[in-house]
Parts: structure tokens; C-alpha cells; sequence
């Protein structure tokens, strides 16, 4: 019996629930630089985080784990982009978290945003930048994740594998 075969219609509809939410969220605009006073971006930020994370968890349960480690900072707790996906989720929705927390500079660093390559701040040595012009970055405690380079291949690469098993 295969793993497709083991994914209930709830599970599915919840999927499908999810890939057209996080389209819907990718799509409208809230993540450009036009959009950083918009008192909804953290929520879009908080809303795609707990779907995407979702995503690659049943990813994991019904095909294979997203698990690249493409610009993402390894350590201890992160060591590839799912669990910096879960890290900055978890940092969002618990307000005391010390996922906040940077453990290099000893700073508190939650929403922090850079849009294109930038240098956001200098904490002692520790320089909190983005590395690439065409991205948007945010910065939770010592990590930091990409729109583009981290969210959306994390959220198409979950997408692809599901797929197959949502179809079936």
C-alpha cells in the first residue's frame, strides 16, 4: 500500500486548502517594498509560515522532507531550511521564544526586514545583512529567511511532491 493511498479527503482538502491560500498571499503584492507599512504583512508573514511549514511536514509524512540548505545559517537547532522555516514560525507565534534571541550579538531581533541587498545593522561584530539584491529578508534572532530563496522554493518543492498524492 502506498503512502498516497494512506492520505484521507480531509488531509487532502486540507492541502489543496493550502496551496491556494499560499498563492493567493504570494501574489498579492504584500511582501514588495510598496507594501512595508501595510499592518498585514506580518500577519501574510505569520499566515504562509504556519501553511508552508505544514506543506513540508506532510511533504515528509506522505513523499520526501524539503531539505535543502541552500543560504540557510546552520546550527545547533537549524540544519536546513525546514527547520529554519520552523524556527522563524515558532519565533512569530510565541512572543517569548528564544528563537528571538541572536545568540552572536546578544540582541532581540523579530520583523526585522531588508528589502534587496543591505546591511540592516552592526551589533558589535555581528553585521545583520541581506546578501541578495532581488530578495526580501527577515530577520528572527540568528536567522534569517528569504521570500524567494527560502518561502517559495520550500512552498513549490512541498507543492511537487504532494502533488501526486493529493491527485490520486
Amino acid at each position: 500500500m502506498s503512502l498516497e493511498s494512506l492520505m484521507d479527503f480531509y488531509t487532502k482538502s486540507d492541502i489543496e486548502n493550502s496551496f491556494r491560500r499560499v498563492d493567493e498571499l504570494l501574489g498579492c503584492g504584500i511582501f514588495d517594498l510598496v507594501q512595508s507599512k501595510n499592518p498585514l504583512m506580518r500577519s501574510a508573514l505569520t499566515e504562509i509560515l504556519i501553511l508552508v511549514r505544514d506543506l513540508m511536514e506532510k511533504s515528509k509524512i506522505y513523499a520526501t522532507p524539503v531539505e535543502f540548505v541552500d543560504d540557510v545559517n546552520i546550527t545547533d537547532k537549524v540544519q536546513n531550511v525546514s527547520e529554519a522555516i520552523k524556527f522563524v514560525r515558532d519565533a512569530i507565534c510565541h512572543v517569548d521564544s528564544e528563537n528571538r534571541n541572536h545568540d552572536e550579538c546578544k540582541a532581540r531581533l523579530s520583523y526585522n526586514v531588508a528589502y534587496g541587498k543591505c546591511n540592516l545593522a552592526k551589533i558589535g561584530d555581528v553585521e545583520i545583512k541581506s546578501d541578495y539584491e532581488d530578495d526580501v529578508c527577515y530577520f528572527f534572532g540568528n536567522q534569517k529567511l528569504y521570500i524567494r530563496r527560502h518561502v517559495i522554493k520550500a512552498y513549490e518543492e512541498a507543492k511537487s511532491k504532494l502533488l501526486p498524492a493529493v491527485q490520486a
